[in-house]
């Protein structure tokens, strides 16, 4: 199937998607979905995912439309532990609640209360993604807290074990 046949469609280019369609960039940005650039609004992989399985979008490469699946592999080709960061990013999206980039922050994701935008409101939380084998130093996860903290954010872990299921913990400090 041919590009020029579909309306929604996002270009893939490396591991972002450009999307210059009018309509579907308001759209977009209405919904807290990517970052305007050079006239373009300029997606994650993981959000394209998100709008390709809730079929609000398509992504092309050349005049390739890619599926899912195989969205899936370019993520996680590219980046360690992708499927399970999307099955969080998809869990927190469907919650209704507005999922950021948190890499400024050492997490995966920064999240916002439902009816906030970047523009309006500050993220409560930061997640990071990890396997249910995961291991980590006290010292490591303290790190993490004060860090979270520092910026005023609670620091969770969600875990994501073999079949997928997600559990979210939240980790603090208490002071005695």
């Amino acid at each position: 199937m041919g590009v020029g046949t579909l309306s929604g469609v996002g270009i893939l280019s490396g591991t972002k998607v450009l999307v210059g369609d009018n309509t579907l960039k308001s759209f977009l940005r209405e919904k807290g979905f990517g970052t305007q650039r050079d006239g373009h609004q300029e997606l994650s992989l993981i959000e394209s995912l998100f709008l390709v399985e809730s079929e609000k979008m398509k992504v092309a490469e050349g005049k390739n439309i890619r599926s899912f699946e195989e969205l899936i592999n370019i993520g996680n080709n590219t980046e360690e532990n992708f499927y399970s960061k999307y099955l969080v990013y998809s869990d927190l999206r469907a919650r209704g609640l507005l999922v950021r980039t948190g890499l400024k922050f050492g997490s995966d994701f920064r999240v916002y209360d439902r009816g906030n935008t970047v523009k309006t409101g500050h993220s409560k939380q930061l997640i990071t993604v990890i396997p249910e084998e995961y291991t980590c130093s006290f010292p490591e996860l303290a790190r993490a807290v004060r860090l979270s903290q520092n910026v005023n954010k609670a620091m969770i872990y969600a875990i994501v074990d073999e079949e997928g299921d997600i559990t979210y913990y939240e980790i603090g400090r208490v002071r005695l």
